[in-house]
């Protein structure tokens, strides 16, 4: 019988220290949070520990998406909406050639689905809006979206973008998070070119939670969609697979 996914290409056992201190090459969460106490989380995962075939319904990730007090002082979830995975953005990959194979299998990933906008207190002009989105699949299926989106940024770090004034330059990045969930990747977007574009990223994080998407995007804030990841990582833990989310992560 089937009891645990595979680790992939981020491992769980990974620790605090080593994390604070920056080991390993990989993005430390910076800002992420356990709650009010402000203690520094790892945030983990639920391999090993649940069923990995199990999925939610979209009623049951709207019930886990953070409530606006988890997001911060003063943050306002002004809409909710159910059943739109796909269509947070992440770049535009046709140019590509090299990444035809997982731009075509990114299409494959189906999944129950809920997301809310939230506007912070406080944030900059131009990350002041974010959005988390839940999404629900099997823990393979989940843990083989991860790869492929990684693959995809390795293939086609720069891809030309038409746009109505003139052609612009996208520049991709992603990077594994250690500590975050069963696994975590960081995508930066850079866009270059014209008078329109200064080359200022956008940042997405997504975490896998067993069978759970976690995607969070936040415009040119890192630290703030890295935080806010943690964050929704700790509720799909605690309200979907019923685990302490400081139980094993907290430290402080």
């Amino acid at each position: 019988m089937r009891v645990a996914v595979r680790r992939g290409w981020v491992g769980r056992a990974v620790l605090l220290a080593a994390l604070l201190s920056g080991c390993g090459g990989a993005e430390v969460p910076p800002g992420a949070t356990s709650g009010p106490s402000g203690a520094a989380s790892t945030a983990p995962g639920v391999d090993g520990e649940a069923d990995v075939e199990r999925v939610f319904t979209e009623g049951e990730l709207k019930a886990a998406l953070p409530p606006a007090e988890v997001l911060g002082r003063g943050a306002e979830v002004t809409r909710t909406d159910l059943g739109l995975f796909g269509r947070y953005g992440g770049g535009e990959w046709t140019s590509c050639a090299a990444g035809n194979g997982p731009r075509v299998e990114m299409r494959g990933f189906e999944g129950a689905s809920a997301q809310q906008t939230v506007r912070l207190a406080g944030a900059a002009e131009n990350s002041r809006v974010v959005t988390v989105q839940l999404v629900s699949m099997s823990a393979g299926r989940a843990e083989r979206y991860l790869e492929v989106r990684h693959r995809l940024n390795q293939a086609c770090p720069d891809v030309t973008v038409d746009t109505e004034a003139a052609p612009v330059q996208e520049h991709h990045e992603a990077r594994e998070i250690a500590g975050l969930g069963d696994a975590a990747l960081l995508e930066s977007t850079r866009r270059t070119g014209g008078d329109e574009y200064d080359g200022t990223p956008s940042y997405a994080v997504h975490v896998r939670v067993g069978g759970v998407l976690a995607i969070v995007t936040s415009g040119g804030d890192k630290e703030t969609s890295i935080t806010l990841a943690a964050r929704a990582t700790e509720r799909v833990r605690a309200e979907l697979y019923g685990v302490d989310g400081a139980a094993d992560g907290a430290s402080g």
